[in-house]
């Protein structure tokens, strides 16, 4: 161990005392509920029970869906994004700056691309000896959009990777992708997103009837609720039924069609009931890291009818534990699904529990996440 007085005067004094206590992350984000959410939800509970100690900042908007854990973490820290404009991350900010220095955490864990440029432009005002982790829960420089946008997110994150000690990717396609946008390839590293092992839901799926197919997530383009109720339109004879809301302000969802049922944003509890309600869960994305939701599925024992983005196209085994459609194209999601039948579709869904438990597990995540930080720590020390 380095002695307190010449760790003091390498700046590594906190990390000379760690033996001496438990573990301190401190977790920010501006994401507004969703899969951002949901992954904290899930670290954050594994980290409590391992004996870490625990702040976050995050958006208000978050308090309810991490009600579970928020009891017993060290610091909440929460903001508003309703005021729009950059005000909402300059609040962040100040927040977790004031909180780094309050507490002194051994590390920050930086979740999602705005949260990730901001604490990581602002550095050098984290106490020092404090570790860095960023996580960008999928490219911004991968989003459908303009080419200029696409070219400066990946100029920005580029500019701030040496400010990061690491940045884990949710997926071996998102470090293959910043690989080639030109990160760095000594802070890359992948921690597969993981979901807790919960038991079966009481939902039982129809024996018989038309086929049920699901969508959970935010009624948004990059989600792609608008391929998923085209689809819907195509195959009348069969039930749809969502989960979720628009995020967005003011931001109207399309119509849909009379075959589809709306539920509202759920608990996550009862989102994982649906999952056992519906035969099929369509998860059109546009653009991904590693689509939580679609590990829930696969944990609940359904089938994926996914597009072939990102992690996606890693977390699909085609024809073994779902099926794949090319983005953008409800015709050929809707021509997969008039293809199925239910016992196929279970036989699916049984492959994808497997795989779930052979990948996916939440106890996975936290060790991954757990050696990604002990990494950290002992290269600062060193």
């Amino acid at each position: 161990m380095v002695p307190p007085w010449l760790a003091k005067g390498l700046g590594l004094d906190g990390a000379a005392e760690r033996a001496d206590r438990p573990l301190h992350v401190c977790h920010v984000t501006e994401a507004p509920l969703g899969g951002v959410v949901a992954h904290l939800d899930e670290l954050i509970a594994r980290q409590l029970e391992d004996g870490l100690r625990v702040d976050l900042v995050t958006p208000a908007i978050n308090l309810d869906a991490l009600s579970d854990v928020i009891p017993r973490l060290g610091a909440v820290s929460s903001f508003a994004l309703e005021r729009g404009g950059v005000r909402p991350l300059a609040v962040l900010g100040a927040q977790t700056l004031r909180r780094a220095r309050a507490s002194r955490p051994d590390l920050v864990h930086v979740h999602s691309t705005f949260a990730g440029a901001v604490v990581r432009g602002l550095r050098a005002g984290l106490p020092r000896g404090t570790g860095l982790v960023y996580c960008p829960h999928g490219w911004a420089f991968l989003r459908r959009g303009r080419a200029a946008a696409r070219y400066a997110a990946a100029a920005v994150e580029r500019g701030l990777a040496r400010r990061s000690d690491r940045i884990v990717c949710v997926s071996e396609f998102e470090r293959e992708e910043g690989l080639a946008a030109g990160l760095p390839p000594d802070r890359l590293v992948v921690v597969e997103n993981g979901v807790s092992d919960v038991p079966a839901s009481a939902a039982r799926r129809p024996e018989a009837g038309p086929l049920v197919v699901g969508f959970a997530g935010r009624f948004d383009r990059q989600k792609g609720y608008d391929t998923f109720l085209e689809a819907m339109r195509m195959v009348p004879e069969m039930r749809g039924i969502t989960v979720g809301r628009p995020i967005v302000a003011g931001q109207a969802p399309p119509e849909a069609p009379p075959n589809v049922e709306h539920r509202g944003w759920l608990p996550r509890e009862a989102v994982r009931a649906f999952y056992g309600e519906v035969d099929v869960l369509m998860v059109p994305s546009r653009w991904e890291g590693l689509c939580l939701v679609g590990i829930e599925a696969m944990q609940a024992g359904t089938p994926l009818l996914a597009s072939r983005i990102g992690g996606l196209a890693e977390l699909v085994e085609d024809g073994r534990t779902g099926r794949i459609f090319e983005p953008d194209d409800a015709e050929g999601a809707a021509a997969l699904l008039r293809s199925a039948s239910r016992e196929g579709l279970r036989a699916m869904g049984e492959a994808g529990r497997r795989r779930y438990r052979e990948r996916y597990t939440a106890e996975r995540m936290a060790r991954g996440m757990a050696a990604v930080y002990e990494d950290v720590l002992a290269a600062r020390r060193r």
